[in-house]
């Protein structure tokens, strides 16, 4: 008999932002690195809305693959 496997919905996320002159550098971990502020566990759909918010034009699903799998994703935005 097969077991129907239930996907993770929500992750724990910390966020940490660093500002300048010239850019803007997001951090978004599933695990406590001791920077960041702790955003608590959000649903999946708004870490992807939050990503975008972020950088509108980035590939979310390889953006979210990345924080999912690898446990961080930083997001780089150069200021004009």
């Amino acid at each position: 008999m097969l077991q129907s496997v239930k996907r993770r919905e929500t992750m724990t996320i910390w966020k940490y932002e660093e500002e300048t002159a010239t850019h803007l550098l997001v951090k978004l971990y599933k695990e406590d690195h001791g920077e960041g502020n702790f955003l608590g566990d959000l649903e999946d759909e708004v870490i992807k809305k939050m990503i975008l918010e972020i950088k509108p034009n980035i590939n979310i699903n390889q953006a979210f693959g990345t924080l999912d799998y690898f446990g961080m994703l930083p997001i780089l935005v150069a200021k004009k």
